[in-house]
């Protein structure tokens, strides 16, 4: 029952959207609004429905505050046009995320009648004009929101992907980097799978192996400035996910990566022909098991340096057993065998 949970409640919010529709004039208050009284009430309920996720009730809640609020439009203290300011934008919010785009630009509108500037009003603008494909004009938007709030760590990260999606990758490094700052409490963000704050280091990760990629695929001998700049990138990219991981272990898009990140390093570590880097492999590997201990692939790297490079049968044997564990495998069996066999010959000399 639990999967089929969203898809219920979508086509509930969709029901209750209709119902409001049919209910309810556009640009019009009908007969049945309730008093300018109760408008506060109402965008008080929203607020707290809007806070739960609950959006088909916050909805409601909003669409009555308007409806009281304009019921009287003329005669509308200062306190109830900022109240309805923030209904207008929640019901062109909840519109948006519901794919109800033309309800969503037209209750926009209407608040951008109430206050032009207002930073929700250019935030919420950017991302129709970002869905829309006006990217250029969505960036617009975004500074000015940028302009009244410097520290907002939203409109920082959709400014870095808007320009990590232009190659613009130093634009895009400063709005996810100031994107971190702003968040340094990992705030739960409204319609989001993870803290912006979370999803900014994995985008900044992101953003540095783009750089590094792009530069490897130049025809050219890369000028000392370059080098300096690339220097350290790709081990930047994988501090970063480890900091992001760290914060929360349960954000498994930035494990996978960090892991994929972390096969890729111990790959070319091991690819040394020195014994040091193969201590440098292991370490990595360990990480990697550190992380996620059902990474079978991890244990057998581990259980072959420590045999083949590293002559510490004992350790082989442990990893090999662990890998056994997680898959068994005849080829892994074998190798299980083989060393307890060395090791108990060597216990009887």
């Amino acid at each position: 029952m639990r999967k089929w949970l969203p898809y219920f409640e979508a086509v509930m919010l969709v029901l209750l959207i209709a119902l409001i529709f049919l209910n309810t004039k556009r640009g019009n208050v009908e007969a049945t609004s309730p008093p300018p009284s109760q408008g506060q009430t109402f965008v008080a309920q929203g607020d707290e429905d809007f806070a739960k996720q609950d959006l088909a009730k916050a909805l409601i809640a909003y669409w009555r505050a308007v409806q009281a609020f304009e019921a009287d439009a003329a005669a509308t203290p200062a306190p109830n046009r900022q109240a309805l300011l923030h209904a207008h934008l929640r019901v062109s919010e909840i519109y948006f995320h519901s794919n109800w785009l033309q309800d969503a630009k037209a209750h926009l509108e209407r608040a951008a009648k109430i206050d032009p500037d207002h930073p929700d009003v250019h935030l919420l603008r950017g991302k129709l004009l970002r869905d829309e494909g006006e990217q250029v004009a969505a960036v617009n938007e975004f500074l000015k929101v940028v302009e009244a709030d410097a520290t907002h760590a939203e409109v920082h990260y959709l400014l870095g992907v808007l320009y990590q999606g232009a190659k613009q990758y130093e634009q895009a490094m400063t709005h996810y980097e100031k994107a971190i700052e702003s968040d340094p409490d990992l705030t739960a963000a409204p319609f989001e799978s993870a803290p912006i704050g979370l999803q900014a280091r994995l985008q900044l990760s992101r953003t540095y192996r783009r750089l590094l990629q792009d530069y490897r695929f130049i025809d050219r001998e890369l000028t000392d400035e370059e080098q300096a700049r690339l220097a350290g990138l790709e081990d930047k990219g994988i501090a970063i996910l480890e900091e992001a991981v760290e914060k929360d272990p349960n954000f498994l898009v930035a494990k996978e990566e960090l892991i994929g990140l972390l096969y890729a390093q111990a790959g070319a570590l091991g690819r040394g022909r020195e014994e040091r880097f193969y201590d440098e492999s292991l370490t990595v590997y360990e990480k990697i098991t550190q992380l996620d201990p059902t990474e079978v692939d991890a244990w057998m790297w581990m259980g072959q340096i420590h045999n083949t490079y590293l002559q510490d049968p004992e350790a082989a044997l442990d990893a090999y057993k662990k890998a056994y564990a997680l898959e068994p495998d005849l080829g892994t069996l074998a190798e299980i065998k083989s060393l307890e066999e060395s090791l108990q010959q060597m216990t009887n000399y």
